[in-house]
């Protein structure tokens, strides 16, 4: 599994790297949120508890994805961000 780092940004407001990153994945599925979590992990030295994966999404007959990551400086900082939309689930589930 190889991977390309398509757009890095640092954030200061939400202290965190937004990163896109292009993964090919030649004869093997999509890879899973904890792969592309291990992957992120050795390459930037974090915690798994930094590591925020948005999504992964497959391109069609290739064998490549996107993912949009978000790798936070701090543990804590992951729990104070939450989408509007994530809190409308956490409502709706109880």
């Amino acid at each position: 599994m190889e991977h390309k780092i398509l757009k890095e940004k640092y954030n200061p407001f939400f202290k965190r790297r937004e990163l896109d990153i292009l993964i090919t994945h030649p004869n093997s599925p999509t890879p899973s949120k904890e792969a592309v979590k291990n992957l992120l992990k050795e390459k930037y030295n974090v915690d798994d508890s930094q590591i925020d994966i948005r999504y992964v999404i497959s391109k069609v007959g290739v064998p490549e994805s996107i993912v949009r990551v978000n790798i936070y400086d701090e543990k804590r900082e992951v729990n104070k961000v939450e989408t509007q939309s994530d809190k409308n689930r956490q409502e709706s589930k109880q």
